[in-house]
């Protein structure tokens, strides 16, 4: 039988650009532990990339003395990630937002494509109200 404290891990990091690789490579290792596919795993390590550096830019607003929290844990047909920030700016969603090839196509700014990719690479992709800050989840099946 697994140790289910063997199932979860907890990273922190502060609010800067460059940390992401960290999280990104230490989220992977940690899901191929748990018999992720290697392409499974790549698509985590964009999506969770992509998570991370919003956490860092629009939920902390880029300060250092804030920090991005991960929790991983293992569900029976899953992996969940949380990406939390301590929520300086709260998320809104926003209405008619154009999409990836309308963004290409010059129809708006390449900006806000993040969240875009990431619901195309998760099995499912969420915010989640969170106590002090914003929750992105993030789940990939097994």
């Amino acid at each position: 039988m697994s140790n289910p404290l063997n199932n979860s891990m907890d990273l922190s990091f502060p609010s800067e650009l460059g940390y992401e690789v960290i999280a990104r490579d230490a989220v992977s290792a940690f899901a191929r532990r748990l018999g992720l596919s290697a392409e499974r795993v790549e698509d985590l390590k964009t999506a969770l990339s992509e998570a991370c550096i919003n956490a860092i830019e629009h939920g902390n607003s880029l300060r250092p003395d804030l920090r991005v929290f991960i929790h991983c844990h293992l569900e029976p047909d899953r992996l969940v990630i949380e990406v939390i920030d301590q929520g300086a700016t709260e998320f809104v969603a926003r209405d008619n937002v154009l999409s990836i090839s309308e963004k290409i196509a010059g129809l708006g700014s390449l900006r806000g494509m993040g969240l875009m990719l990431i619901s195309q690479l998760c099995d499912e992709s969420s915010f989640v109200p969170g106590p002090e800050g914003n929750c992105m989840r993030l789940a990939f099946s097994r």
